[in-house]
């Protein structure tokens, strides 16, 4: 893992290189083995597929260890000044994969909701992210808005973003035709509790995007 960023001040920062390339490699390989993946249509706010912590626990090991491992813990925890750790198992988006392959596939502007009593935190890791030569970066890019600007945030392969996502409002343009995107999605928190509102909105959010299975998590 590289060097941590000096400053967390805008709630974002984002890391290119991060894994070395044997790493990368070997996690990039267990996204491309996935086939499991539900499709999410939520008419205007979002397009594509994702796979639950819980799928991938069966299917892509690789992937949970990195989420769980002590070393992007500590680093998440150095970049941000205040001690996180991986959100709880039961949350079906603590680690996830989060796929778009087909035309128009997105995800609209919005704030993440935090389902805990402490802070919550979001590390997008790109793992594959090519347009319809598979050379090139897609057309698909994650942009913020900040002091009545846009932004774009580079997300080329081997690339992480660490944000604050109650903070940071944010969303991905629509994805062309033949181009792929896949992103690791893993969350943070400093305080895993939650109380009984929180937890009722983080099931209907897994439900929204895992299907009726995330009842019975």
């Amino acid at each position: 893992m590289i060097e941590v960023p000096h400053t967390f001040d805008r709630k974002i920062i984002y890391s290119h290189d991060f894994l070395s390339p044997a790493e990368f490699d070997r996690l990039r390989g267990a996204a491309e083995r996935q086939v499991q993946a539900k499709r999410v249509n939520i008419p205007i706010h979002k397009r594509g597929e994702a796979i639950s912590y819980h799928e991938l626990q069966n299917s892509a090991p690789e992937l949970i260890s990195f989420y769980l491992s002590p070393g992007l813990d500590a680093w998440c925890s150095e970049v941000i000044g205040e001690r996180v750790q991986p959100t709880p198992p039961h949350d079906l988006s603590s680690c996830s994969l989060l796929i778009y392959d087909q035309p128009n596939d997105h995800f609209d502007w919005h704030h993440d909701i935090n389902f805990y009593k402490g802070r919550h935190f979001t590390a997008l890791l790109s793992l594959i992210n090519t347009d319809a030569a598979g050379v090139d970066v897609s057309s698909a890019k994650l942009r913020i808005r900040e002091d009545g600007a846009e932004r774009v945030i580079p997300t080329d392969p081997n690339t992480l973003v660490l944000f604050e996502g109650a903070y940071v409002y944010h969303s991905v343009t629509r994805l062309s035709e033949g181009e792929r995107r896949i992103i690791l999605s893993m969350t943070f928190c400093t305080n895993p509790s939650a109380g009984t509102l929180q937890t009722f909105l983080r099931r209907g959010k897994d439900i929204a995007y895992f299907g009726l299975r995330a009842l019975w998590s």
